[in-house]
């Protein structure tokens, strides 16, 4: 009789998410599953992070994960798995920017649960008042429809080296990094500068406004009460390009309209933000989501 062959073990690298009710296969070995039984007491990653950190981890019931049979987990095979989870949670962030605690640990499996053998430790992706609002629930945004076009147009760029689609992604990590609403701006309007090569005003408001729609609401509705930001394309395209050259021009941001507070309003009148926010953090607001909405059907045929 043959020797049985004992299977290679899985290793997987996974990063917790707080914005999912259930579990999802998208193929390729990204998931969205639980990891039960993790042997938290000889994890290798409780040496390279504080205790209050350990105790989100251990409390995660949901996580993104890549995962891939080999011969050893240990060594520089397996490190792929990092950029593939990375890859993937970038994905999610441009389908809802949420933030995230974005340490990606990498994980064997054992007989007596997952054996945590290595970690990468970014900074945490900051979140902003809408994204919270937003993201309750990433799956009402599209994540089941939109993670595995977003998520082989990265990875491609990855591999292809295509710069022009590289940049705006860091730019994205950088400026959800930061925790800085002005820096903030000017990282995520320099990736949409980018991503449709604008280079100065009048382009970026006529190939943004172009291919959005000028009258595409910004702000997806919040996942508590369902109502709907009124700020549409139009009404902040050249705000943001004038406040990106301010700061990339070493200005002083102006008063007015800036740090002038301002209310979001519903489409049926309600005032949706309770604490106060200037104009600048709308602006932060509206350069973060503009690459997560969608155009409208019409729009998208004319300008592909």
């Amino acid at each position: 009789m043959a020797a049985m062959i004992d299977p290679m073990p899985e290793v997987i690298v996974a990063t917790p998410l707080k914005t999912v009710s259930r579990p999802y296969s998208f193929g390729e070995g990204i998931s969205i599953r639980e990891l039960t039984e993790i042997r938290w007491d000889s994890a290798t990653v409780k040496n390279v992070i504080a205790e209050q950190e350990r105790e989100e981890l251990r409390e995660t019931k949901f996580w993104l994960v890549a995962a891939k049979e080999y011969d050893t987990a240990f060594g520089s095979n397996s490190d792929e798995l990092y950029d593939l989870a990375w890859i993937a949670a970038m994905s999610l962030q441009i389908i809802c920017p949420t933030g995230a605690h974005h340490v990606f640990l990498k994980f064997q499996t054992r007989q007596d649960g997952w054996d945590n053998i290595g970690s990468r430790n970014p900074k945490r992706l900051c979140s902003t008042l809408l994204g919270r609002l937003a993201g309750a629930s990433l799956e009402d945004q599209g994540l089941t429809q939109r993670f595995a076009a977003i998520y082989q147009g990265i990875r491609r760029a990855q591999e292809d080296k295509l710069v022009r689609i590289q940049n705006p992604v860091f730019l994205l990590e950088h400026g959800q990094q930061i925790g800085n609403p002005v820096l903030g701006t000017l990282f995520f309007v320099m990736g949409l500068d980018v991503l449709f090569m604008a280079g100065e005003s009048s382009t970026f408001m006529e190939r943004i406004g172009g291919f959005m729609g000028l009258d595409t609401l910004l702000f997806p509705p919040d996942a508590y009460l369902h109502r709907q930001p009124s700020i549409d394309v139009r009404q902040i395209l050249r705000d943001l390009y004038d406040l990106r050259n301010i700061i990339a021009h070493g200005q002083e941001i102006p008063k007015t309209p800036y740090r002038e507070p301002y209310p979001i309003m519903s489409t049926t009148g309600e005032q949706i933000n309770r604490e106060t926010l200037g104009y600048a953090d709308i602006l932060l607001e509206a350069s973060l989501f503009l690459p997560n909405r969608r155009p409208p059907k019409a729009v998208h045929r004319r300008t592909l």
